[in-house]
């Protein structure tokens, strides 16, 4: 069915973008009565659109289950049973849409009582056949009358709009039936109250009771968008209203609205629930108050007969307006029924009042026995009503396809268990609840967190049945669910049992685990529920010191910026730090067992490390925790020597103060936490940064002055810090960080403070030379980075390094004195891993200053006199693997990968220099440009032995191809001034600009990209595209970690994944920019063949890869630069490849993104920079694959879904 309509929605399509022209002969050649008479649904959209949207949407649910429902509603302990069984799983969309109803005329579907209706409409297939004429269909379209409307041909004179742009058309309020019906256009229009608009509808009521219910009837169709009106016959004809109403929806599918109030979002439907639902919920209370309800039981059987089979309609907008309406009736009722409920109550105690008197007032308590005896038959009156309006409406809509219906639902429960619990917090009611939190819609799921967390704050102790069943399923949510915003609500419904003591210690602990949750939305969830534990572990810690009034009597004079001393919040900062150790401790051992994944995961960033989850808990806990926000009482508690202060155990020692030390003394792992906790606070209360600085709720925040004082102290307490916890590389990095922190204008301003600071980095740099932990190095490098930017501390800075410098110097240079270093495998393991360490140092060094007068000075010992440069390159060329060695091979690499970064460093200072001078325009000498061609020449070609002398892609061939592109690409700069008007003083610095090898292309540089990009469509399973007929066949040999990937888990097979397309695309990424730059596949026989060969797969390889490639595209680059989009086609490989759900999505897509390129300077040496400076002017080849047909084809299909 759905097939059969595609080809009219491509004619649609066309005919919609075509120009006029067919229109001068259409009229003349067409016969009239090729048109239906009397169009069908599908005509206007509703025929092949709507049919085909509502067997996505699932939007056919037709069912009245009573039966089954019934019996589950008599079950004494209903709440353990589910709609469709007893495991309280609610059905999806999906399954829904099959219990309604199965095939694709689920739409057409009724109630049993429609049946009649429902063989009419079957009966009409030449309607339906017609239907599918574009003809029939564009004539509606246009608005023509049917009957002069000339022919099929004509229609393409008829310009229709574009699709994804076509205006929403929206029912009511804008119906011209509105101002017919006086009660519509008072209750929507008129401004009235609610209660005068249902006190002057009861007065035409009295004055023509038909008229006035026809008119009510209607007024609900109106509010669902139909035009169509019901006559006081039909209103008088009960056994007629299913067929009615049937005839009544196929009026309304051919008026093609797609939208009706409820849903709208037009400034005139804005109140439009509130109003509806108010008047209907006024016009029962009336009613109820002055009892025409009890006497007149056919007004309320007429109304919920209408409603009760509009409900049951195919048509959303019949079925969501006729819900609403009975679900405001129904609550309107429950009220009735509260109020009967509290009169026969106090009835009943005036009756037991009077009866105790001794003087009995017969006639009195006969009065009274009557009141009370019409207050009860009224209340079984109501509750029979509510009882059928809830069986007829609610029992079948909370399982509606519509969301919106069943979070209507679900809201209108919450109201009625609380209006009336004695009714409705029970299990035959409270089981929707929890039925409904397996609910497939986020907003139905939030509804139901919203309701039960009303309910359970007023009365949670009354439902241990209900919590019982259903608390692992809230506590399921707040961890596991898939949104974020149903996590957040489910924890604050959690936090509520957790108040009422209902929750499992294991329970307790998986929401507390929370604290360290990636979202930091949900982190910020569970902080009021970990921030009470730690309060209730506060408490009992002081209740086993001896209560508070000890600790008032021991602690109560204390200076408050006594920090040195035990103090009573120590006591705060010990349960902080056990209870974050616990649940780390915990969280940690889930994650043993997928550990070795994770750290592929976080090799694959490659960049600073991230804050570990200590510190992200908190940053959350900062606000709401005082222990965290004074970090000066923390610092002091990790300072203070508790090993000593626990064991003394004098006879003179106060027992309580004892009694506190011990309680106070803080695990080995705590104080590691407690460090993290300590470096969070600092920078929460110090950096007053951009990020921090919009959030204008933040509190502790320092004045000038104050954040003034509070960097000394904290200088202060950086060295101690280090002397008690320096041993330990990764407590040491720990507290190195707190270094960032400082604002150091304070110490370059007063001498004495640069003492102070002169000590700091004076630890620091003793900590640089004590240990060899990658972590600790790198933030020592940023200390002295950090340091470096302020003027007066360079020289501080200066002195340190140079000491750094000497060490390091020495410790190569020994080695080198006693064997060649660049020959491979001429030293044992422990001397390279000592090595190894030395250069790492040095590739650290390098990064921090210009230090090419140290790295050029020569040696003072005859064994090793030459430069540390020439020592450095010379240690590249260990690189070249001849034969493996599985014991050194790693090591050996080690060295050589650390002796690359330090060289790229050198010369990119060297190029710092050599750039200032040509812009100076100063004389270059020949001798040393001669030294350092040579050495760039040497460099290179080290490199190139390097990544040439190895069969498969390990991590220094791939490292060592990158070096040998960037290094290239840092020369370029100087092109415009050797062919430009300085040519005669610097035209010698051509040789700096020399290409890489011409062979190096076929022979090296392909084949690793071909590896590559294999090992990378394995992990994916993905299917390259075969070789162009001049290019060399693929290599069949694979790197052999691959053959192991079987026995990889889930977790490790995506981290492998995930390496394997960051090794792609951070080598196309390297070879597209020496392309760009013109240091590779530029000139020879063999020229442009790696830019084709880049090509050849980029739509394979998913989407990271594809936008790398699509900067060899040269109007790619040219749209960046100037701030447009690229057409259709160079978007996300994936994104553009799967089939578009609906235009509107992929326009969303297109229009959201941001160009991260608009409004950014570019980067020397990046594409952009090439272009501007006009230094890309080659011509690029344009992609040669066909994609523009695919495309062509996406676009059309998102056409035919906006459609519908």
């Amino acid at each position: 069915m759905l097939s059969s309509r595609l080809p009219l929605m491509e004619t649609s399509d066309n005919n919609a973008s075509s120009s006029p022209a067919p229109r001068r002969s259409g009229r003349a050649r067409v016969a009239p009565q090729k048109f239906s008479p009397e169009p069908h649904p599908s005509q206007n959209g509703h025929g092949s659109s709507s049919k085909r949207k509502r067997s996505q949407d699932n939007d056919g649910d037709n069912d009245d289950d009573d039966d089954g429902e019934d019996e589950e509603e008599n079950d004494e302990d209903a709440e353990n049973e589910g709609p469709r069984g007893s495991d309280g799983h609610v059905p999806t969309d999906e399954e829904l849409d099959d219990d309604d109803g199965d095939g694709e005329n689920d739409d057409e579907d009724v109630d049993p009582d429609d049946e009649p209706a429902r063989r009419a409409r079957k009966s009409r297939p030449s309607q339906k056949t017609r239907s599918r004429k574009p003809a029939a269909k564009r004539a509606k379209v246009n608005g023509a009358p049917l009957g002069l409307t000339p022919g099929p041909l004509a229609v393409p004179a008829v310009k229709l709009p574009n699709r994804p742009k076509k205006p929403t058309k929206v029912a009511p309020p804008s119906l011209a039936r509105r101002d017919e019906n006086d009660l519509y256009s008072e209750v929507f229009g008129s401004g009235n109250v609610s209660d005068d608009v249902a006190a002057h509808w009861f007065q035409r009521y009295g004055q023509a009771k038909s008229t006035a219910l026809t008119e009510l009837i209607n007024c609900v169709l109106l509010a669902a968008g139909c035009e169509q009106q019901l006559t006081e016959d039909d209103i008088q004809d009960p056994e007629n209203s299913a067929n009615r109403l049937t005839e009544l929806e196929e009026a309304y599918e051919q008026t093609s609205i797609s939208d009706y109030p409820l849903i709208s979002r037009t400034k005139a439907s804005r109140n439009f629930r509130e109003l509806l639902v108010g008047f209907f919920d006024s016009l029962v209370t009336l009613l109820h108050q002055t009892e025409a309800i009890y006497h007149d039981e056919e007004l309320l059987d007429n109304i919920q007969r209408w409603v009760g089979i509009m409900s049951s309609s195919a048509l959303r907008p019949f079925r969501h307006t006729a819900t609403t309406v009975a679900l405001s009736m129904l609550t309107a009722l429950i009220g009735a029924m509260k109020q009967l409920d509290d009169r026969i109550t106090r009835l009943n105690q005036s009756l037991q009042a009077e009866s105790n008197r001794r003087g009995k007032n017969k006639a009195l308590t006969d009065d009274i026995h009557k009141t009370a005896d019409s207050a009860k038959q009224n209340h079984e009156f109501i509750d029979a009503k509510v009882k059928d309006l809830f069986d007829i409406v609610f029992v079948h809509r909370y399982r509606d396809i519509d969301p919106k219906i069943r979070a209507e639902c679900i809201e209108a429960l919450g109201t009625w268990v609380c209006n009336l619990p004695t009714v409705y917090m029970s299990p035959e009611y409270l089981r929707y609840l929890g039925w409904l939190l397996s609910d497939v819609n986020v907003t139905t799921r939030l509804e139901v967190l919203k309701q039960l967390a009303k309910v359970l704050k007023r009365d949670a102790e009354k439902l241990a049945h209900f919590i019982d069943r259903f608390r692992p399923r809230l506590v399921e949510m707040a961890t596991r669910d898939s949104e974020v915003s149903v996590r957040v609500a489910a924890i604050a419904v959690v936090d509520i049992l957790r108040g009422s003591g209902m929750l499992e210690p294991e329970e307790v602990d998986s929401i507390c685990k929370l604290v360290f949750d990636s979202e930091v939305r949900v982190r910020k969830a569970v902080v009021g529920f970990f921030s009470e534990l730690v309060q209730e572990f506060i408490e009992n810690k002081i209740d086993d010191i001896g209560g508070n009034d000890v600790l008032e009597e021991l602690f109560g004079d204390q200076d408050e910026d006594d920090y040195d001393s035990v103090r009573k919040d120590w006591i705060n900062i010990k349960a902080l730090a056990e209870n974050l150790a616990v649940y780390d401790a915990q969280l940690g051992a889930e994650q043993d067992e997928i550990r070795h994944g994770l750290d592929v995961a976080a090799d694959v960033v490659n960049a600073t490390i991230p804050e570990s989850r200590i510190s992200l808990a908190a940053q959350v806990l900062y606000e709401k925790m005082p222990e965290i926000s004074n970090w000066n009482v923390i610092a002091g508690y990790l300072l203070f020597d508790h090993t000593t202060s626990s064991k003394s155990r004098s006879s003179k020692s106060n027992s309580t103060e004892v009694a506190v030390k011990k309680a106070v003394a803080p695990q080995p792992e705590e104080e590691f936490i407690l460090l993290e906790v300590l470096a969070t606070a600092v920078k929460e209360n110090l950096v007053l940064s951009t990020e921090h600085g919009r959030d204008k709720r933040r509190h502790h925040r320092l004045d000038q002055e104050a954040q003034e004082d509070a960097g000394l102290h904290l200088a202060g307490f950086i060295p101690r810090l280090l002397s008690k916890y320096g041993s330990d590389p990764a407590m040491a990095a720990t507290v190195l960080r707190l270094e960032h922190f400082l604002d150091l204008d304070v110490f370059q301003q007063l001498r004495q403070n640069s003492a102070t600071y002169n000590q700091l980095l004076e630890e620091i740099a003793t900590q640089f030379n004590r240990h060899v932990d990658q972590a600790l190095l790198n933030e020592a490098v940023a200390s002295f980075l950090h340091a470096r930017q302020y003027y007066e501390l360079e020289e501080l800075v200066d002195a340190k390094m140079a000491g750094l410098w000497e060490d390091s110097i020495n410790s190569l240079r020994s080695v080198d004195k006693i064997c060649e270093l660049s020959l491979r495998g001429n030293l044992d393991r422990s001397t390279l891993v000592s090595l190894g360490q030395t250069l790492m140092k040095i590739s650290k060094l390098v990064t921090v200053s210009d230090c090419i007068d140290v790295l050029e000075a020569p040696g003072t010992s005859i064994d090793s006199e030459g430069p540390l440069i020439k020592i450095l390159v010379g240690i590249v060329a260990r690189g070249r693997l001849t034969e493996p060695d599985d014991e050194l091979d790693d090591p050996e690499d080690e060295i050589v990968a650390f002796a690359i970064k330090s060289c790229l460093f050198y010369f990119m200072w060297k190029i710092q220099r050599l750039r200032k001078a040509i812009e100076n325009d100063e004389d270059i000498s020949g001798d040393d440009l001669g030294k350092f061609v040579t050495l760039r020449k040497e460099m290179i070609n080290n490199l190139i032995q390097t990544f040439s002398s190895r069969g498969f892609n390990d991590d220094l061939r791939l490292y060592a191809v990158g070096m040998a592109c960037d290094l290239t690409q840092l020369f370029i700069f100087l092109r415009p001034h050797i062919d430009g008007p300085q040519a005669a003083k610097y035209g010698k610095l051509r040789d700096l600009l020399e290409e890489m090898p011409e062979g190096l292309i076929t022979q090296e540089v392909i084949p690793i990209l071909d590896a590559a990009e294999r090992a990378y469509a394995k992990r994916i399973k993905k299917t390259l595209n075969d070789p162009a007929d001049d290019d060399d066949p693929l290599d069949d040999e694979l790197p052999p970690e691959d053959d192991e990937e079987e026995e990889l888990t889930e977790q490790e097979r995506f981290a492998s994944e995930l390496k394997a397309e960051k090794i792609l695309c951070e080598l196309a990424a390297k070879l597209v920019m020496a392309i760009l730059a013109r240091t590779i596949d530029h000139t020879g026989p063999d020229a442009g063949k790696l830019r084709k060969r880049l090509i050849r797969n980029k739509n394979k390889l998913g989407g990271n890869f594809k936008d790398i490639v699509a900067y060899l595209d040269e109007d790619y680059i040219r749209e960046l630069q100037s701030g447009k989009k690229k057409a259709t086609g160079k978007g996300k490989g994936k994104e553009a490849a799967k089939p578009a759900l609906s235009a509107e999505v992929v326009i969303d897509d297109d229009g959201d993104e941001d160009d991260p390129f608009e409004e950014i300077e570019p980067e020397e040496g990046t594409a952009e920079d090439l272009r501007r400076r006009e230094l890309l002017d080659d011509p690029i080849e344009d992609d040669e694959e066909d994609e523009q047909p695919a495309t062509t084809k996406q676009v059309e299909e998102s056409d035919e879904v906006v459609g519908d």
